[in-house]
């Protein structure tokens, strides 16, 4: 059997070996099948875990996405401060710099520029570019590194400066993708390059392709050329490396190989990418951080706008952070009353180190002295020009002009004392106040003994000379008249704002417990300027926000404060501060008023002047003092260098005008400058003057206060009894009031009285003619041949000098001299007689001119008939005598 198998094995074995070849076949290909089954099985299955795997990881990256809000997509953008004219000032510099353009703005090349490098497909991917991620894989691969260069899209891009943080992780470019994809369903391409092109960040704080081309060409991004384009295509990828003003040899490469790329794309010719090349870049200086005009922008921002912000309703309820990023980052426009010009002149003319006295600087401290003036514009309230201090800087940004307080020395005395009184009655320019020591007390307060700076007292004085030359006494003396409480209450309603803790008279001179403001005295001055109405200062006209609607525009606050009448009153005497008072050295060749004041110890000085266009106030002094160290710094001396050149600019190119006195106001009408009244014939030329009145208040009685009084003319007293006919005179006196001298409480010499106490009339008698002499003995008269009359006495017992004779003719009620002078002899002949009855006296007198009493003889002659003599009358005379002593 084994050989049948064996033959029948010999006889099929090919056959049998085929066979038994495909089964070996069928049951390797079965083998393999389930080898490639179970491999397939394994790569599904390993598929599948890893797209679970993914699924849960990209669930887990996009579980904290952001969400996809469109509002941020607006980028914030850089709000711009404009002048009076509407001229671009600067750009609010916060964290960045952006001004937002619409894509149609922006020229083909520069959009072209930015695609060549950074995104060529950008029209053609749906958000994200599978090349650009592929390439990316590559050099991930290559370099072990996911952030060797990325394949970001324009779009993911965006998505990364708006949504996401910067750090390049899976995690971020998972969600990059995801809200890619979704930017680009919600946004056309366009929109989507316009954010872009607007967002992106330069050099320099500047972001947006507009605030780059001002940034580092001094352009508007319209006029920027291909090869401006190129370069600031280049600078975003990396600014440390590319900005032109840290690298310009890099960045001009950067520049080149852009253009090389615009080639490649057919975005440029050759030719324009040589030429492009070629071009050598114009750049601005290096960009400061800096505003112009600091104290102005200052003032802007940190005051009035942010007041101006919480009044909007749209804004009312934010906080203050919160509004200083709207003033930053909303892109407004805010047109302001800033005068450039007067301003840079404002701010050379503090800055000029020449206009000051010793400079110096101290434990790092700002330099010292400083200074502050503010310009303003008193009809409308638009503050013109502002100066805070000289070398502004991050260590000296103290606004003086606004938040500095000084002592105000007399600088108030219009706003305190005149200008009040004026308005209320109490006074007119012409009104006469006692410059003459006094004191102020009331219980519970120690008593003020106040002085004038040059610690005399004129005395007597027009409220209009008072003020004009600075006096104190008469200014103290308003006050109180006017009350405290009211002077304080004028000074606040005319914009005094640091008043209210002060309780005496003493703030008339200045003395106030907070000090003064350089701005609150421009806003009270202002005032007096525009005829008694306040209208509130203002350097914000109008904001505009980033769309150009208008979301809040100025409306002027005015008030009456004063007539017009008292305004000009006072306004008037100003004007005499200016040209006879303390404020000569201001000339501005124009009608202009102005006080000064120079604070206790000369630690401050200020000068308040305005004309009918414009105010300015100026303060100089240091920030502070040790206790009892003195300043140096007298008004009159050193504010006009400072004002002039001001005052000049301000006023450049304006007519000149004058005042405008109104119609209630008389024209100027005489009086006494020593009763206020109607001059009388005794009032000396000297002491009338012309000046204005309301009409309700025109004086019309006659000054009583100019005196005539006899005076004996040797001795300049009261004549006594004895005193010479002849020399007693008629002498015009100054009747003045009672008043006290200095003692020791008073600040200088004791005993200091009024000037013109001595035109006061005597009080005493004349001290040369104290006696009377005797008068002469055996007084005879004799009718002689010759028709003349011969008389003769003796000698009086005691001194004599001379003889004085007198005769009453027929006819005559008087006496009359016939010796002018005294005569030395004992006899004396009058050879002019005729018919009638004589009667004579004859006096003696001493050394000092006294006269005695007369001795009478009379006598009667007839031509017909002889002579009758009556005989001597002798003592029986000496009644008659006491009546004698006319000389007429």
């Amino acid at each position: 059997m084994f050989e049948r198998g064996t033959k029948m094995s010999n006889s099929i074995g090919p056959g049998k070996k085929t066979a038994r070849k495909k089964n070996s076949s069928k049951k390797t290909g079965v083998k393999i099948k389930k080898l490639l089954l179970a491999i397939l099985i394994v790569f599904m299955v390993m598929g599948l875990a890893a797209t679970a795997v993914t699924y849960k990881v990209v669930s887990a990256y996009l579980a904290d996405v952001p969400d996809f809000d469109p509002r941020v997509l607006v980028p914030s953008v850089t709000s711009f401060v404009f002048d009076k004219n509407g001229a671009e000032v600067t750009p609010l510099m916060g964290e960045i710099t952006r001004i937002v353009v619409p894509l149609e703005q922006i020229p083909k090349h520069m959009v072209d520029a930015v695609l060549a490098i950074e995104d060529d497909r950008f029209y053609d991917h749906p958000g994200f570019d599978l090349r650009g991620i592929m390439r990316a894989a590559w050099k991930q691969f290559r370099n072990q590194s996911f952030g060797a260069q990325g394949g970001s899209t324009i779009t993911q891009q965006l998505v990364k400066l708006a949504f996401l943080t910067p750090e390049k992780q899976m995690k971020r470019k998972v969600q990059e993708l995801y809200l890619a994809i979704k930017m680009e369903r919600e946004y056309t391409k366009d929109e989507i390059l316009e954010f872009y092109l607007n967002r992106i960040e330069y050099d320099y704080n500047a972001a947006g392709v507009e605030a780059a081309a001002h940034t580092f060409f001094g352009k508007s991004i319209r006029e920027v050329t291909l090869a401006e384009a190129a370069m600031l295509a280049g600078i975003p990828n990396l600014p440390a490396k590319y900005s032109p003003f840290r690298n310009l040899q890099e960045s001009m490469k950067r520049r080149n190989i852009i253009l090389n790329r615009m080639l490649e794309l057919g975005m440029i010719s050759g030719q324009e990418a040589e030429e492009a090349k070629n071009e050598e870049p114009v750049l601005l200086d290096l960009p400061s951080r800096a505003y112009p005009f600091p104290h102005f922008i200052d003032y802007v921002i940190h005051d009035e706008m942010l007041r101006i912000l919480k009044e909007i309703p749209q804004y009312k309820d934010t906080t203050v952070a919160e509004r200083y990023d709207i003033i930053y980052k909303g892109g407004l426009k805010i047109y302001t009353t800033l005068d450039q010009r007067l301003q840079q002149v404002a701010e050379d003319t503090i800055n000029n180190a020449s206009l000051y006295p010793k400079t110096f600087t101290q434990d790092g401290k700002p330099l010292q002295p400083q200074a502050a003036v503010i310009v303003a514009d008193h009809k409308t309230g638009q503050i013109k020009a502002m100066v805070g201090g000289r070398e502004y800087s991050k260590d000296n940004v103290l606004n003086r002009a606004v938040k500095g307080k000084s002592q105000a020395g007399s600088v108030l005395k219009p706003i305190v004392a005149y200008a009040p009184a004026f308005n209320e009655g109490i006074a007119v320019p012409s009104t006469v106040i006692d410059d003459s020591p006094w004191v102020w007390s009331i219980k519970g307060s120690e008593p003020w003994y106040p002085n004038n700076y040059d610690r005399t007292f004129v005395g007597l004085v027009t409220a209009r000379e008072a003020l004009a030359r600075s006096f104190n006494i008469p200014a103290a003396r308003l006050v109180m008249e006017l009350g405290v409480e009211k002077s304080k209450e004028y000074a606040q309603k005319m914009g005094i704002t640091t008043i209210e803790k002060d309780r005496g008279p003493s703030l008339v001179l200045g003395g106030l417990t907070e000090g003064l403001k350089v701005i609150d005295a421009a806003q009270a001055f202002a005032v007096l300027a525009n005829q008694g109405v306040r209208t509130d200062f203002v350097t914000i006209l109008k904001i505009q926000d980033r769309f150009g609607k208008v979301i809040y525009e100025h409306t002027p606050r005015s008030s009456v404060v004063l007539s017009a009448e008292a305004a000009f009153l006072t306004t008037s005497v100003l004007q005499d501060a200016v040209r006879i008072g303390t404020v000569r050295g201001l000339q501005i060749g124009r009608p202009v008023a102005a006080k000064t004041g120079t604070s206790d110890r000369s630690r401050d000085a200020w000068l308040a002047a305005y004309t009918p266009e414009l105010v300015a106030a100026f303060w100089i002094g240091r920030d502070s003092y040790a206790a009892n160290e003195d300043g140096q710094y007298s008004a009159w001396i050193v504010t006009p260098p400072f004002m002039n050149p001001i005052l000049k600019a301000a006023h450049e190119g304006l007519p000149v005008t004058e005042f405008v006195r109104p119609e209630t106001i008389s024209p100027p009408i005489p009086v006494c400058k020593k009763s206020g009244k109607r001059p009388s014939p005794l009032c000396p030329p000297e002491d009338i003057i012309y000046d204005y009145f309301p009409h309700a208040m025109i004086p019309f009685e006659i000054c009583d206060i100019h005196i005539e009084v006899e005076i004996c003319s040797e001795s300049g007293l009261l004549p006594t009894e004895f005193c010479p006919p002849g020399t007693i005179i008629k002498k015009v006196f100054l009747n003045r009031p009672p008043y006290i001298v200095t003692d020791e409480n008073w600040v200088g010499d004791i005993g200091r009285g009024p000037k013109d106490a001595g035109l006061m009339p005597p009080t005493e008698f004349c001290n040369i003619h104290t006696e009377q002499p005797q008068p002469p003995r055996d007084l005879s008269a004799e009718y002689r041949d010759d028709g003349s009359v011969l008389l003769q006495w003796q000698p009086p017992d005691g001194q004599t000098a001379g003889y004085l004779v007198y005769r009453k003719a027929p006819g005559e009620d008087s006496y009359r001299v016939l010796t002018v002078w005294p005569i030395t002899v004992r006899s004396f002949t009058d050879s002019n007689i005729s018919e009638g009855l004589y009667s004579y006296r004859v006096y003696n007198v001493n050394a000092e001119g006294v006269r005695s009493l007369p001795v009478t003889v009379s006598l009667s002659v007839d031509l017909q008939q002889e002579l009758q003599p009556p005989g001597q009358t002798g003592n029986s005379n000496r009644g008659r005598g006491n009546n004698s002593g006319n000389n007429n």
